[in-house]
């Protein structure tokens, strides 16, 4: 495999390796293509009232970054890498928001972007909320994860798709690698035969089982039954989600036949992504993901 450095994801994300060949544009260069998730109506939303709503976070420096509520119409944004056919990876990113709100900017299409321009294919989704009555609850996110994998699969054709989930989207993704197989809904296209699960996991800052979760009602992880390749990194110092997940998370999946590594960093709080400075330790795990798929794929 070819390897090489971009430089705007070296600055973005210290030193990276490049995968599937040389010669991507860089990240900001790259175009989305948005797809809705569900050629109808989403399953089971029937009670919903719901209206999408775009939410600003303003920083400091003057960036602002947007958040997703009410999201009624789920979508997959797909970044394809220039010059990479098919490219051997494709991920499906998917970010965080504690399951009230899509962080779509800072945990989706910025590390698509990143990604595509790294020569591997992404898909960002955009997907429901349980918390406006949809009538899978907190499935609803699975069915739309379960879907948009089944969608990045068929339209990039990529050797090996996985997913890429930040906070609550590292929940989901951990939900998809051990219950993505489940029939969560009825087939709607010829799509939705085919197989799901996911040939890799990333899952950044993951919430799995500490705090305890309420009831299987509250949360779409059930917990590793089946063997999944797993990247995990967290900080030390997360004052929202305890890093217990990780070492837990990664014990449970060794424990069902599976491989884990985990990087633990010393700083880097909750929901760092991309955006912590290129020498924080934190900033690392970009590069250590990239360097762990060159391994997986051989």
């Amino acid at each position: 495999m070819g390897l090489g450095v971009n430089r705007r994801g070296l600055l973005a994300a210290g030193p990276l390796l490049m995968l599937g060949g040389a010669g991507p544009a860089t990240a900001a260069d790259l175009p989305g293509e948005t797809i809705a998730l569900w050629p109808g109506a989403a399953p089971g939303g029937e009670a919903v009232k719901a209206a999408e709503r775009r939410v600003p976070y303003n920083w400091p420096d003057g960036r602002v970054d947007y958040s997703i509520v009410g999201v009624t119409r789920p979508t997959l944004t797909i970044y394809r890498p220039v010059g990479v056919l098919p490219p051997k990876f494709a991920v499906l990113v998917l970010p965080g928001g504690g399951f009230n709100k899509v962080v779509i900017d800072k945990e989706g299409h910025d590390v698509a972007r990143w990604l595509a321009g790294q020569g591997i294919a992404a898909g960002v989704l955009l997907y429901r909320l349980p918390t406006d009555r949809w009538s899978a609850g907190v499935d609803a996110p699975l069915q739309d994860a379960q879907r948009a994998l089944r969608l990045l699969k068929a339209k990039v054709g990529a050797s090996r798709t996985g997913a890429l989930g930040f906070s609550a989207g590292a929940t989901l993704a951990a939900a998809l690698a051990s219950r993505g197989a489940a029939p969560l809904y009825p087939p709607v296209d010829a799509l939705d035969g085919r197989p799901v699960l996911p040939d890799f996991i990333g899952l950044g800052y993951v919430w799995l089982t500490t705090p305890k979760p309420r009831g299987p009602e509250w949360t779409p992880f059930h917990g590793f039954t089946v063997p999944t390749q797993a990247f995990i990194f967290h900080a030390a110092d997360d004052p929202k989600v305890p890093i217990a997940n990780a070492r837990e998370g990664a014990a449970a999946i060794r424990a069902a036949g599976g491989q884990a590594e985990v990087h633990e960093y010393p700083t880097g709080g909750h929901g760092f992504a991309l955006r912590s400075p290129p020498d924080a330790p934190e900033a690392a795990w970009a590069g250590q993901f990239l360097a762990w798929l060159d391994r997986l794929g051989g």
